[in-house]
């Protein structure tokens, strides 16, 4: 689970992302057409100039191959934790009334409970006191999930937030595209189900559970088909995908491109 400290510590995360470099470095030499901005993208982030790397690796997250999934791995590690924390362009200020609980204020702001406990270092959801301010950000965010590929990104409209690999227990059963969206978030210790406002939640074992009836979970046994992810990274991103979110499955990328462009000329 990521700690506060971490998020919020700038420092901390670009020196974390130059030693995951160090220990991801692979002999490119297999591969004479790697685009030179990505070895330029790390560069700077080494410089401390994540947003500049951001920018310069744009064209390449949504392109196939080495080149794209490593221009991802890249984006991914700098704007997740920009997306959770005090750094994310949507934060928000939201004042507590009297006779609100977190449960009512998350649903008033579009973000998850855990999250506004992330974001406020809180550590107790009843500590809430009337005219005490919150940052929050609305979670809009939507996940696109390619069985075929072993990737499941998730998008702030055409800005890449995350990316992570996972692995299915059932084949995928088709070759066309599936909209669907996220049902449930669970939190389980063992065997026992959490409620959100425990504060053992966030260092719980999460499950999300979609629509169409699959589920994404890391080492928890459930029945049905279930995509298997990182524990750490389900973490990072049952707190980005609130109930509701939008999940694309995408196995058709030529048709799938079409109907993204067709929804944002409407």
């Amino acid at each position: 689970m990521i700690s506060t400290s971490s998020i919020l510590n700038a420092a901390v995360f670009c020196s974390l992302l130059v030693a995951v470099q160090a220990k991801e470095s692979a002999n490119y030499s297999l591969w004479p057409q790697r685009p030179a901005q990505l070895e330029t993208a790390r560069e700077l982030v080494r410089a401390g100039r994540c947003e500049a790397a951001v920018e310069l690796l744009q064209p390449f997250v949504a392109q196939k191959g080495i080149a794209g999934r490593e221009a991802r791995q890249i984006t991914s590690a700098i704007n997740v934790r920009r997306y959770l924390s005090h750094e994310h362009p949507g934060l928000a200020t939201y004042k507590v009334r009297r006779g609100e609980n977190l449960t009512r204020i998350a649903a008033a702001t579009k973000c998850p409970a855990d999250v506004i406990m992330l974001l406020n270092g809180m550590v107790e959801p009843s500590s809430l006191k009337v005219g005490q301010s919150l940052v929050y950000v609305p979670m809009r965010l939507r996940m696109e999930v390619r069985p075929l590929q072993r990737e499941l990104s998730v998008w702030d409209g055409t800005v890449l937030v995350a990316a992570y690999s996972l692995e299915l227990d059932a084949s995928w059963p088709g070759k066309t595209n599936e909209e669907t969206e996220v049902t449930a978030r669970h939190g389980y210790l063992g065997d026992v189900p959490l409620p959100k406002h425990d504060m053992r939640y966030l260092s719980s074992e999460r499950v999300l559970v979609l629509s169409n009836g699959w589920s994404i979970a890391s080492g928890r046994r459930l029945r049905g088909n279930v995509l298997r992810m990182d524990s750490g990274d389900l973490n990072e991103l049952t707190l980005l995908m609130g109930i509701g979110g939008r999940v694309s499955f995408v196995c058709d990328e030529r048709a799938f491109r079409a109907s993204q462009k067709s929804s944002r000329q409407d």
